[in-house]
């Protein structure tokens, strides 16, 4: 609740739509979620793919099309007032924008160095397979919802994030990076950050065969007709 107050308090409700997946829970988020009168979709899948994915088919099916998405962690590590930031890049035509922790030193100390460590490794994993390097896989991002409906992802858990910066790159989409703020999370047990060294590398392991599985899966959209189909979708919005 407290995190949907605060996201609310910065971005109108005459622009967005609030949207919470709920996957694999056994608290009562989706109660508190609906209490907060906001779109609540539910699955029994495990991984932090399946339920933004839920979110989006519910949106998808229950609401006009949307500009695109903006991926905000629940638990309140993410500052609500980067948001404004990432949107303003998305508007001036960027189609994916990660919000970027690993640069800032006052992210260090509530991410743990080895989280940061891991995180810009990954991102420099991203250049290998693709080259184009990012320096965090931040779950804070906005990415143009033509371009996300073309990354046809399907890595459901840990490689959520990093298949997204991959095949944004793949596509030929235009991406940046900001500064945003990390900080500590309210409540509940983080899976990623702040544990052993041991889960870490485990979890990196899983990260890293999901970036290669990106790398040699064939998907079945091609960057021209991503860009084709963003200059249509954009020149629709100029007509209009």
């Amino acid at each position: 609740a407290q995190v949907l107050a605060e996201l609310r308090a910065v971005l109108p409700a005459e622009q967005f739509v609030f949207a919470v997946g709920v996957n694999g829970s056994t608290d009562r988020t989706a109660a508190i979620a609906r209490e907060c009168g906001v779109v609540v979709a539910e699955t029994a899948a495990r991984g932090y793919g399946h339920g933004c994915q839920a979110a989006i088919d519910h949106l998808e099916a229950e609401y006009p099309p949307f500009d695109g998405y903006i991926f905000v962690a629940a638990d309140g590590a993410n500052d609500p007032r980067d948001i404004a930031g990432l949107v303003a890049e998305h508007r001036r035509g960027v189609g994916l924008v990660l919000g970027c922790r690993t640069r800032t030193a006052g992210n260090w100390q509530p991410s743990q160095f080895h989280y940061v460590a891991a995180n810009r490794f990954f991102g420099a994993l991203c250049g290998l397979l693709v080259g184009r390097s990012f320096a965090d896989l931040g779950p804070l991002r906005v990415i143009d919802r033509e371009l996300f409906r073309a990354m046809s992802l399907r890595e459901w858990t840990y490689g959520w994030t990093i298949e997204a910066q991959l095949r944004a790159v793949q596509l030929g989409a235009v991406t940046s990076e900001i500064p945003v703020r990390e900080r500590p999370r309210l409540a509940g047990e983080q899976k990623v950050s702040h544990v052993s060294w041991r889960h870490t590398i485990s979890v990196g392991l899983k990260i890293v065969a999901a970036g290669f599985r990106t790398r040699l899966r064939r998907y079945g959209v091609t960057a021209p007709e991503v860009r084709r189909r963003s200059v249509v979708a954009q020149s629709a919005k100029l007509a209009g």
